[in-house]
């Protein structure tokens, strides 16, 4: 065990001295290829020059033989047409792009030349936009430092106006002005382009603001803008002015409607006037803005604000200004439940209950009571059959709240009264529309005759039941196909299809029958809208030899649903109606 820790540690020993070794061969090779240098590369400004031996190494150099020094632009630059360079190695920027520099020569007393690479990036004006009072560095000052300007630098910094300044913090610049300003690096009396800086200019969130009466006084919001001097929207001296050059001067149009305050604009009575804000900035730069301002008195009219769920209504309130007034939540979490703010001054129903809503109209609280209805019509169609009265009833309603009026679009078919009480006039189809709450629901009406709406009815409730398909069974009971259940339920009502009693007639002779006798409305599927209840649909699906190669009879049921006797199945269905394969539609009842 003691041997094997002293192998452990010698291979601890060794493998230091091999990390050491590594460490100085590793600076000796990058010293070797940087023997002249002193740095690998520089950035720079289109217009400014350098000459390469300014990046050396004094020591080193000394041991050059100067007759052998020669540069050369690399042909693996990206873009060699972005200096220029002299053959005693002055380069001069030209445009945006990055160029490798080869420098080669013989040392005293040595004949294997030497190369070295210098990296030259060439770098277009910065472009910024920036804001009143703001702060930022320029890309220029990771190469050219403002802040470490001396007699040995050789660089300085100029603007072409009083908007941008050094800031004292050593932040960057700061702007002071509202002009945009070019940055220029000034070097051997030259001004080398380094920034082009745009302004933006400061402007009022807001161009008009409404306020009510008795409320906080108010400050517009200006974007763009951060006062360099703190707060100065309203610190002025005994004499009413600002006691700095920076500032913001508030003018009031009319002092009946509104007044300026420490706090803001205060709202005085009801009325408009307008508001002029004067900026002065810290180099003297002016911009003036305004505002239209109202003061509005927004109360509640008592009114109970019912509405259906996605209907959206004004809310019940007088005293605000259709162009100026804002309409926000509170900080209530539990005022919006049912409900939501949407557009200027209205309400979006969202789910179905009742609130008491608080909405911040003008900076003023005004509490509304809200009740949110869900009305709909349970069914796809109302069925009914001549003579017959029976009411529309929607479900979704507040009994105490809810308000609803009724239309029927062909008033020969049917007619409604205000409490929604419908009287079927005559067989056919027509629309109920009912308007509640806010929200229109418009339900087809089928009106049918007595035995044929008992037939529609009766096939539902077989539908309901144990049954099963048989052709050799059709007339047991429980066992059904297509034509004997059409020819069973009618026979219960007076209808016989040409056989009062025995064995029913096929699909295909019920379809005869009812050509033979004018009952037949179409001789090709219909929509659901012009079907009535106990009408029999007859279908074909392949060429049999019979009447109009009829296979199939189906009962419309209302609703835009059949009865059938099906045979995939194996049972009396209740399912949707298709309009196709249809070749004779016949209402027997008619």
């Amino acid at each position: 065990m003691q041997e094997q820790k002293k192998y452990i540690a010698g291979k601890k020993v060794l493998a230091v001295l091999l990390l050491a070794v590594s460490a100085l061969v590793f600076q000796y090779a990058a010293k070797a290829e940087t023997y002249l240098l002193k740095e690998t590369g520089v950035h720079l400004y289109a217009g400014d020059s350098f000459t390469l031996s300014d990046y050396c190494n004094k020591e080193e150099l000394e041991q050059v033989d100067f007759a052998s020094v020669q540069y050369a632009i690399a042909d693996e630059s990206e873009s060699k047409d972005c200096i220029r360079l002299s053959m005693d190695g002055k380069v001069i920027a030209v445009n945006e792009g990055t160029a490798i520099i080869t420098m080669s020569y013989l040392l005293k007393e040595d004949t294997e030349p030497k190369e070295e690479n210098f990296t030259v990036t060439v770098l277009s004006p910065q472009e910024i936009t920036a804001t009143y009072g703001e702060l930022f560095w320029l890309e220029a000052f990771n190469y050219y430092n403002p802040y470490d300007i001396d007699e040995n630098t050789g660089y300085t910094f100029s603007y072409s106006n009083s908007s941008l300044a050094l800031d004292e913090s050593k932040e960057g610049l700061v702007v002071q002005g509202f002009e945009g300003a070019n940055v220029y690096l000034v070097k051997n009396g030259e001004q080398i382009p380094v920034a082009e800086v745009s302004i933006a200019a400061p402007e009022l969130e807001e161009t008009k603001l409404a306020r009510a009466t008795e409320t906080d006084a108010i400050y517009p919001t200006i974007k763009n803008f951060i006062p360099m001097e703190g707060d100065l929207s309203g610190s002025q001296d005994a004499e009413g002015e600002q006691q700095t050059k920076e500032k913001i001067t508030w003018t009031i149009a009319d002092q009946n409607v509104a007044v300026m305050t420490e706090k803001g604009i205060q709202a005085v009575a009801v009325g408009k006037t307008k508001v002029t804000i004067e900026l002065t900035a810290k180099n003297g730069d002016t911009k003036k803005l305004s505002l239209q301002f109202a003061v509005t008195d927004p109360v509640a009219t008592g009114e109970v604000l019912v509405l259906a769920v996605g209907v959206t209504k004004k809310l019940p309130v007088t005293g605000t200004n259709s162009t100026y007034s804002t309409y926000n939540y509170t900080k209530e979490a539990d005022s919006f439940r049912y409900s939501s703010l949407t557009g200027k001054g209205k309400l979006i129903g969202e789910s179905k209950g009742k609130e008491t809503i608080k909405v911040l109209i003008d900076g003023r609280i005004v509490e509304i009571l809200a009740v949110v209805t869900n009305p709909a019509y349970d069914d796809y169609k109302f069925t009914m059959y001549k003579g017959l009265k029976k009411d529309f009833k929607l479900s979704g309603l507040n009994k105490t709240y809810s308000a609803v009026t009724y239309s029927i679009s062909d008033t020969s078919v049917a007619t409604v009264t205000k409490a929604g009480k419908v009287t079927a006039k005559k067989v056919g189809t027509t629309k109920i529309t009912a308007k509640a709450d806010g929200k229109k629901i418009t339900v087809w009406i089928e009106i049918s005759t007595k035995k044929g709406y008992q037939a529609a009815m009766k096939g539902i409730a077989i539908s309901k039941t144990k049954t099963k398909y048989s052709q050799t069974k059709r007339m047991d009971k429980g066992y059904y196909d297509c034509s004997s259940l059409v020819s069973r339920i009618y026979r219960q009502y007076g209808v016989y299809f040409g056989v009062k009693s025995g064995w029913s007639p096929v699909a295909a002779d019920i379809g005869k029958w009812c050509t033979n006798n004018n009952k037949v409305i179409a001789k090709k599927g219909v929509a659901a809208t012009k079907l009535v209840p106990g009408d029999l649909i007859f279908y074909s699906f392949t060429k049999n030899g019979r009447y109009r190669n009829i296979s199939h009879v189906e009962i419309y049921a209302g609703n835009g649903m059949d009865v059938s006797a099906s045979s995939s199945n194996n049972k009396v269905i209740h399912y949707g109606y298709s309009s196709n394969s249809v070749v004779l539609i016949a209402r027997p009842t008619n």
